[in-house]
Parts: structure tokens; sequence; C-alpha cells
């Protein structure tokens, strides 16, 4: 299945299987963009797991040519939660994540060093936008489970979770029982921001950058999950 998968044309997702409709925008990628054609073996997924193999007309209808296959969930779900940093960077690490296959994918509201400050209306474009980008990049990498692009979090709700890792200097590899990772921005978080009894990893000796270092923390929790670490 993983084979036909990668061979396929393209890949897209849609609300539902049984009736596969389009989007006026993924109809021009397939047929403008990618040029897709008639006889062009593609695959559509609901992004929960169940896709089917396909064709799309010129006139952007879609036509199953398989039966349905559903792919199990991860043994168990990853997040990233990242604080915002200039230009296009936060869709870089967007993008990347969803390659790599984290499942969840947190923005962080200002924290103490962030450069990064979205107001309430800039936070919901943003959110929306990041979504898209990561639908882009499972379509590109042909994920059949979508992650989703949480609302933007306050730093104070993930610190009070037992269940999170801060990747800060000095912490612990990281290793499978971390499901969820905060990565701060450039020059990380002040001492104020994080409580003494916060676990934490490490991503190396080296200093990375903001967008690096969550890129980083995801490849590292895929590794994990994928030797059972």
């Amino acid at each position: 299945m993983i084979e036909t998968l990668r061979r396929s044309a393209a890949h897209v997702f849609v609300q539902s299987l049984e009736i596969p409709n389009l989007s006026t925008d993924d109809q021009h990628h397939l047929l403008k963009v990618l040029r897709v054609k008639s006889t062009d073996q593609i695959t559509v997924s609901d992004g929960v797991g169940s896709w089917i193999t396909a064709t799309i007309s010129k006139d952007g209808e879609v036509r199953a040519t398989s039966e349905l296959f559903v792919v199990e969930p991860p043994k168990w779900s990853l997040c990233i939660a990242f604080a915002p940093v200039k230009g296009e960077k936060p869709e870089l690490i967007v993008q990347k994540l969803t390659e790599l296959g984290i499942d969840g994918i947190i923005p962080l509201a200002p924290t103490t060093r962030s450069v990064v400050r979205w107001d309430a209306a800039k936070a919901e474009k943003q959110t929306f936008r990041l979504q898209r980008v990561a639908n882009e990049a499972a379509m590109q990498s042909r994920r059949v489970w979508l992650p989703v692009v949480h609302p933007v979090t306050q730093l104070a709700d993930l610190v009070l979770r037992t269940d999170v890792s801060f990747a800060e200097p000095g912490g612990v590899e990281v290793a499978a029982v971390h499901r969820t990772i905060v990565v701060g921005p450039e020059g990380g978080f002040t001492p104020e921001e994080l409580d003494k009894s916060v676990t934490r990893v490490s991503l190396g000796e080296s200093v990375l950058r903001a967008e690096t270092a969550a890129i980083v923390a995801g490849a590292l929790m895929t590794r994990c999950r994928r030797g059972g670490m």
C-alpha cells in the first residue's frame, strides 16, 4: 500500500471518500499545476486513515478505482509546541514537522523573549494558514492521517501539564516517553516562565535556531516512535 501511495501522480484530501469531491483549489492544483491526466492514478484520503486510488477527469470529477484501504493510527501521538518566529519560518516549521510525521502542532502565544507577537485576529488567521500548510505538506508526503494545528496556546497552560517536556539545556535525551515537546523562541524561556519541576529534554550540544530546534525535536520524536525506544 505504501508503494501505491508513493507512486501516485498526486495525493489529495476530501471530506468524504463516499463522495470524493475536490475543492476548487485542489482541482486547479492537480489539473493546471501538476497537469494530472485522466489516465493517471491519484490517491485520495479522508485524513483519518482511510484512502483509495482514483482518477480525475478534465472536469475535476474523481472516480474511485480501488477498494477502501485503512491505515491504523500511529502507535502514539506526537506533538510539538513552538514559539512563532519571523517571516515564513512558522510555515517552514509546520511543513517539516508534517513531513516528519508529527501529529499535533501548537503555536505558542508570545513569551517573554518572543519577537513575533500575534494579536487575537492575527493568531486566528495564522492558525488557519498553518493548517493549510500542514495539509499541503501532508499531500506531498503522502500522509493519510492529517496533523492538527491547534489554536495559539498560552505557555502557562502547557507548563501545568505533566505530559509535556521542554527543550532546554541540560535536559535528558529525547525518548519514547516524550510525547509533547515545547520549543521556545530565540534565547529560550526565562527562569520565571518554567516551573522547576518541569521535564527538560536536550536537542544536542549545539545552540540551534528556534526553527531548527523544532524540526530536530520532531525528528528525534518520530525516530523514537519508529524504533519503539
